[in-house]
């Protein structure tokens, strides 16, 4: 029960003038009853005029400002004492100018203390005169939400209607000086992500689940996020639309392995539901890793995109569509580039890999010996395309990893030649075609084969 009092502490230090000044002195802090009245001035004895005559007399008027620290610094660290002392102060001042600040801190309080009916009551109090005000609005919307009758959850939708219109609207020349376009954009999609979550919710608890799917499919279009995927999942299985359902469960399952601090989906129970739900409708487990991949996919790219800090991929190659014309940064040549195009005339040996590839290295390794059959040979040149997404991870991993040939950034390429697993090695003849392709698991006779195609190659005579 402490932090509530501190908190509001907190706040009326900040919009009470002096008393900062109380809280740090103890001997400027107010006396704890009031002070005694002085005597009437007729009844005063007469005296000769000194400096202490000189200072105003107190005056018997009501001070708001020394009551209101009364009222705080009375009660201590005792919430029952602080909250009996505002509520009397309230009473005593009902325009008091400061009564924002103790509206809004008892509403604080009253949250954290989890006493919904007060903090709703002094969150209506505030909106009564800041109709606007969308932090105090989400909090009385979210009390309305967990109360049990429907009125109170209509009301809910309101509010949540009311700050989801002004939400979108909201302008981005607002923002505080210190945060990045980025940062409001990303904030501001998250909060209204949650508010479609959270007329779906009650939306759902009112029977009226079309209106939910429209608001879940809605915030998960802002941002992904596992709380719409999981409810999605659920009211296509109360629908008995088992396809659909393990659909929105598979991408539920891989958003909430996004962020280890999001506790709205728990991945272990959800697991038993998903594979429950796949054998009751395919009889066994088999194809449901496929649908989890799928989910994966489908799902990465958005997520990423939803990131403040993560800036857009920049997309190289961008409508070549001639795999020989592709222009390939060196992984070491500080921005050079270099083309297949610039080896025409020549045979090509083409390696696609990547750092977590493990099998890579063994490939390498078989790859290593074909360079070395044909290392006196200027018209067989050898290019080793990375195709790793994080770029930053390459250079750290070539201190420990050897990977020969003409280190390159795929760049697309890997894209224009349909590769679709790591390893796979190409070569190109002279005049740009395919003569060899081997993925995945490379053959036993990876060496001959390779170099058999090779040397047909370089015998054909030159385009």
């Amino acid at each position: 029960m402490r932090w509530p009092v501190q908190g509001l502490l907190l706040l009326l230090t900040l919009t009470v003038p002096g008393f900062a000044g109380a809280q740090q002195s103890p001997s400027s802090a107010p006396p704890t009853k009031a002070p005694a009245k002085r005597p009437p001035a007729a009844q005063a004895a007469p005296s000769t005029k000194s400096d202490t005559d000189s200072q105003e007399p107190k005056s018997d008027k009501p001070d708001p400002e020394a009551d209101l620290q009364l009222a705080v610094t009375s009660a201590g660290n005792d919430p029952a004492t602080l909250m009996k002392n505002l509520e009397d102060y309230l009473v005593r001042y009902p325009n008091s100018p400061r009564r924002m600040a103790i509206y809004r801190g008892i509403m604080q309080a009253e949250v954290q203390s989890h006493n919904d009916s007060l903090a709703l009551e002094y969150a209506q109090k505030i909106l009564a005169i800041e109709a606007e005000d969308t932090q105090t609005m989400y909090v009385a919307a979210t009390i309305l939400e967990r109360m049990p009758d429907d009125a109170s959850l209509n009301r809910a939708i309101d509010y949540d209607t009311h700050l989801i219109t002004s939400v979108a609207k909201a302008d981005p020349e607002s923002r505080p000086n210190n945060m990045t376009l980025d940062e409001w954009s990303a904030g501001r999609n998250k909060f209204l992500m949650n508010l479609y979550n959270m007329r779906g919710r009650i939306e759902r608890h009112l029977q009226k689940n079309d209106d939910a799917v429209k608001d879940y499919r809605q915030g998960f279009g802002i941002m992904p996020g596992a709380e719409g995927a999981l409810a999605l999942g659920e009211i296509a299985e109360e629908q008995k639309h088992a396809d659909e359902a393990i659909r929105q469960y598979a991408a539920a399952f891989f958003l909430a392995g996004l962020d280890p601090d999001d506790t709205s989906v728990n991945r272990d129970s959800l697991r038993l539901r998903m594979g429950n739900l796949w054998r009751f409708t395919h009889d066994s487990n088999a194809g449901l890793g496929d649908v989890l991949l799928a989910a994966y996919d489908q799902n990465r790219a958005m997520a990423k995109a939803s990131l403040p800090d993560e800036p857009a991929p920049v997309v190289y190659n961008q409508g070549v569509t001639d795999p020989l014309q592709f222009a390939l940064r060196k992984i070491d040549g500080g921005g050079t580039t270099i083309k297949p195009a610039d080896s025409r005339g020549k045979i090509v040996i083409l390696n696609f890999w990547t750092t977590w590839c493990a099998y890579c290295r063994t490939t390498e390794s078989a790859l290593a010996s074909i360079r070395a059959k044909f290392a006196s040979r200027d018209d067989v040149v050898s290019l080793s395309a990375n195709v790793d997404e994080e770029e930053a991870t390459i250079k750290p991993f070539l201190k420990d990893q050897k990977v020969d040939g003409t280190l390159v950034f795929a760049d697309g390429l890997d894209q224009a030649l349909r590769v679709t697993s790591i390893p796979t090695i190409i070569i190109l003849d002279r005049s740009g075609k395919t003569v060899y392709r081997a993925q995945g698991y490379a053959p036993d006779d990876l060496v001959d084969a390779a170099s058999a195609a090779i040397t047909k190659a370089a015998a054909a005579p030159a385009p």
